[in-house]
């Protein structure tokens, strides 16, 4: 299995922060073969034929947006941890806040990738949510699964850094590409 792996916001804005030393990218690796997704390189024209590529998409939190936007968009199976799923509403307080390292985003690019869900049911979408979130909406990210009728699993501690990856949430990430397999 060959999986896209979309990190969050740090792993583009925290000049310290080392991919390959992330909890999550480490145990995806375990489980099968990561690509991490380079936002620098995204193109709207030419995301669909790169995320063809791969079984999975797989998204924390900045990435957890595209990863359930182009697997609606698409088709293709996602898990999103914690997904930032209103980053459109968000981006351009987040390029103020980080010009330097998010200069290269455009905030239509961004609001593009969610215009075009259809409103179809989406059961190859996977929302991984913990309830006491204190960056993300918990309940509104709930809610915009349920309305697509995705899978949601919810934890009620782990917070935005997801601190229960390990323990709760990687045996219900296991099952579902399990299910896949």
């Amino acid at each position: 299995m060959k999986i896209l792996y979309m990190p969050g916001l740090a792993s583009i804005t925290d000049k310290s922060y080392d991919i390959s030393k992330s909890c999550k990218l480490v145990h995806l690796m375990e489980l099968a073969e990561c690509t991490v997704f380079d936002y620098k390189l995204y193109r709207p024209a030419d995301i669909i034929q790169y995320i063809s590529n791969f079984d999975l998409l797989f998204g924390s939190s900045f990435g957890g947006y595209f990863a359930f936007y182009l697997s609606l968009n698409t088709g293709k199976p996602s898990i999103s941890v914690n997904p930032s799923l209103f980053l459109d509403e968000r981006i351009e307080k987040l390029i103020k806040e980080h010009q330097k390292e998010l200069s290269f985003i455009k905030p239509s690019e961004i609001r593009a990738i969610k215009s075009a869900p259809t409103g179809k049911p989406a059961p190859h979408v996977n929302v991984l949510m913990n309830i006491d979130d204190d960056i993300i909406d918990a309940g509104r990210v709930i809610d915009t699964s349920e309305k697509f009728k995705c899978n949601i699993y919810t934890y009620e501690k782990g917070g935005h850094q997801s601190s229960n990856f390990q323990g709760d949430m990687l045996p219900t990430i296991k099952m579902i590409l399990n299910g896949l397999g």
